[in-house]
């Protein structure tokens, strides 16, 4: 009819690819589930991997420790220590 105009819809279909596709709210929310379950497991590794490492850093000064007493028993002079930023 003239006078009227067409109403287009305010999201239109996604033409094969091109540009951006339309998923559903439950695929977007379980895209946000597996992407947060992801980063969460990135911490826990980070964490258990600086937590070795404070421990190895722990064992390694208590060893020096050790050597040093064990030498000034012995006599001998203490070996050199590391510059603690050189590991």
């Amino acid at each position: 009819m003239p006078g009227q105009t067409a109403q287009r819809s305010p999201h239109p279909p996604a033409a094969g690819g091109c540009g951006g596709t339309l998923i559903s709210p439950a695929v977007a929310g379980r895209v946000r589930q597996l992407a947060a379950q992801a980063e969460h497991r990135r911490a826990i590794a980070e964490f258990r991997a600086r937590h070795a490492a404070d421990q190895q850093a722990r064992v390694n000064a208590l060893l020096l420790e050790a050597i040093a007493a064990l030498a000034g028993l012995l006599g001998a002079p203490p070996p050199a220590r590391p510059a603690h930023g050189s590991q």
